[in-house]
């Protein structure tokens, strides 16, 4: 299955999309997205009304909550705060994977289970 540019430049957290290509990313209307953005759910990184652009970070968690309200036929206001638990989730997961990071890992794990049967030296 070939991946598209599409499909994989929206992981570039510092790229810009226009509102009208993340409303066709993410299966949701321009109006739709305004509304988020009244809410608070949203927030643009170029705030002018007719040119506003959105930070790419937000793509999988509005994609996901896209597809959840398609799946549970969920009202926008409801969207607006399931995304905001989503990005939430989002950024304890990357702290998380940072702590660990730093965290010293045993060079080896403790065997679990009986120890091997060894013949005595004599």
């Amino acid at each position: 299955m070939a991946t598209e540019a599409s499909d994989w430049t929206w992981l570039d957290p510092l790229r810009r999309i226009d509102q009208a290509e993340l409303a066709h990313m993410c299966s949701m209307s321009v109006t739709e997205l305004d509304e988020l953005v009244e809410y608070g759910a949203l927030v643009p990184v170029v705030a002018e009304p007719r040119n506003r652009q959105f930070s790419a970070s937000c793509v999988p968690p509005l994609r996901e909550a896209s597809r959840l309200r398609a799946h549970y036929d969920l009202d926008l206001f409801t969207i607006s705060l399931l995304l905001g638990y989503l990005q939430r989730i989002a950024q304890l997961e990357q702290q998380l994977r940072s702590l660990n990071a730093h965290i010293p890992h045993p060079p080896t794990l403790p065997r679990e289970g009986p120890t091997p049967w060894r013949e005595p030296h004599a």
